[in-house]
């Protein structure tokens, strides 16, 4: 269901307009909401080559042309993938990010607020540029579980 294949995943995404983001956001909620532990999920993943995330810890956010124009602060978090299943590492992720999207809306994210969610945002966006959770792995440390 996933795209699993490192090479597509490394891909740059393609900028979206705000009518075919909503579509793209809305199909990828739905995905989303038939996994059993996912809480975001980019366009990338699913095979659709724009840049549109979801997130949904504690509210459905849709990010269309996401990108972080602020951030400050260091913190390392566990994180999985829905692309690698199975799969845990150990990354180095910005504790506050102003997120930039379509139509100049900005959004803050603080790990102080909900770490979780200040994480998976930094995660899909890392998605719609190409990179995955291992690049940003400390030291290389992967954990491989159950």
């Amino acid at each position: 269901m996933f795209i699993t294949d490192e090479k597509e995943l490394r891909k740059e995404c393609k900028l979206a307009d705000s009518r075919e983001g909503n579509i793209i956001g809305q199909r990828l909620l739905e995905i989303l909401s038939e996994t059993n532990d996912g809480v975001g999920l980019a366009a990338n993943q699913v095979g659709i080559n724009k840049r549109v995330c979801v997130v949904n810890v504690s509210r459905p956010l849709v990010l269309i042309n996401p990108e972080i124009v602020g951030k400050f602060g260091k913190s390392y978090f566990q994180e999985g993938c829905l692309s690698f299943p199975n799969q845990v590492v150990v990354t180095e992720r910005w504790t506050n990010i102003i997120v930039k999207c379509a139509g100049g809306k900005q959004m803050i994210f603080s790990f102080e607020k909900n770490p979780l969610e200040c994480v998976c945002v930094q995660h899909e966006i890392d998605h719609l540029n190409g990179v995955t959770m291992f690049d940003r792995a400390i030291n290389d440390l992967e954990v491989k579980s159950g």
